[in-house]
């Protein structure tokens, strides 16, 4: 008796196994998703340079310098001293130049490969050369970028892509000449350890998400406030955080309101996990967290903090709903054009009878 059972334990845990090893190796995962993360990002990160374009020289040249004893505080070092030090009004404007143009590259997706640890680089310069002007958003954007660095972020979406496609059709052209061919083996092989570096890099934000939603949702519970159901009306008394302070009296104005969305926050967060694990439960719990950080960028105008937690969010979209939703706009797309098209014109025109 308990040698069957014993079989049927292997078995069980042989079929994992297998399962585990095909998703790891079968094919590179959530790359819709990853291409999600990358646009965003860049976008973001166009964004956030822009806004503060007028200010540059204030923020990150030599007027930001009376920050320096803080900013030594941080513990970064070589290469992430871009910033450091200040500089002519010049130097400061071509660094950021230098900044947005890898933006631009990162949301069009040339060069990821170099593009992405290049811009990880300048971009953590930027913000620890003055701390005080970061906010949680930069930490979740570094580290998820750290992950990605190793995974395609061009397998879909990019400039990248379109040149691999027009390679393999036999159209495109190489600016270096091509590489020594490796054997069909060798090749495979290297093949397979891509895949499983991006899927590991997959992995490694979905955990990290997961983890900033779990760990949030703790912090909350363990405070009075948002136990008795009113810790999201204060900080719409800040008025800071009071973009629009007309929508913030509407909705602090509501105390049952107040209750839903404070216990609503802490609950999509400590059970986001757990409901990734169905299909159903999943769509639940990804259009509860963008809702709840689309929320917090128009009520409490911290757009930069929601953009940079929903990219994450991106990567639990499965592939197949990507292409779904991609395939329905194609086909929208040309009835559209076809609708638009001047209907032809006849060669001959019949004679009258």
């Amino acid at each position: 008796m308990i040698g069957p059972a014993v079989d049927r334990a292997l078995d069980a845990a042989a079929g994992q196994v297998a399962r585990g090893e095909e998703w790891l190796l079968g094919a590179k995962r959530a790359t819709y998703g990853v291409a999600a993360v990358r646009v965003i990002f860049g976008l973001a990160a166009v964004w956030f340079l822009l806004a503060n374009w007028s200010n540059r020289h204030y923020l990150w040249g030599d007027a930001g310098q009376w920050m320096s004893p803080l900013a030594r505080n941080g513990g970064f070092g070589w290469p992430f001293t871009l910033f450091d030090g200040g500089g002519s009004q010049i130097e400061v404007t071509l660094k950021l130049l230098l900044v947005l143009a890898l933006a631009v590259a990162l949301t069009l997706g040339w060069r990821t490969r170099v593009v992405a640890p290049l811009l990880l680089v300048c971009w953590v310069s930027l913000i620890e050369s003055n701390p005080l002007y970061g906010d949680q958003s930069d930490n979740i954007f570094r580290i998820l970028l750290i992950y990605l660095c190793f995974a395609d972020l061009s397998g879909r979406w990019s400039l990248d892509a379109r040149r691999r496609a027009r390679r393999a059709a036999g159209t495109g052209r190489r600016l270096l000449p091509s590489s020594v061919a490796l054997p069909a083996r060798a090749q495979r092989n290297v093949g397979l350890f891509g895949t499983l570096v991006h899927n590991f890099a997959v992995l490694a934000v979905a955990a990290q998400i997961c983890i900033i939603y779990v760990a949030s949702a703790l912090y909350k519970v363990q405070g009075e406030y948002w136990q008795d159901g009113t810790a999201v009306y204060y900080p719409m008394q800040v008025g800071q955080y009071r973009p629009w302070p007309w929508l913030n009296d509407l909705l602090s104005a509501n105390p049952f309101g107040v209750l839903v969305v404070s216990y609503f926050s802490v609950f999509i967060q400590l059970f986001f996990p757990l409901m990734l694990l169905r299909r159903s439960t999943r769509v639940v719990a990804l259009l509860g967290v963008i809702a709840m950080h689309m929320g917090i960028a128009v009520i409490m105008g911290l757009p930069f903090f929601s953009l940079f937690i929903m990219a994450g969010d991106q990567i639990f979209i499965r592939d197949s709903t990507y292409a779904a939703v991609a395939g329905r706009f194609r086909t929208w797309r040309d009835d559209r054009r076809r609708r638009r098209r001047p209907a032809p014109v006849p060669d001959k025109v019949p004679a009258l009878q």
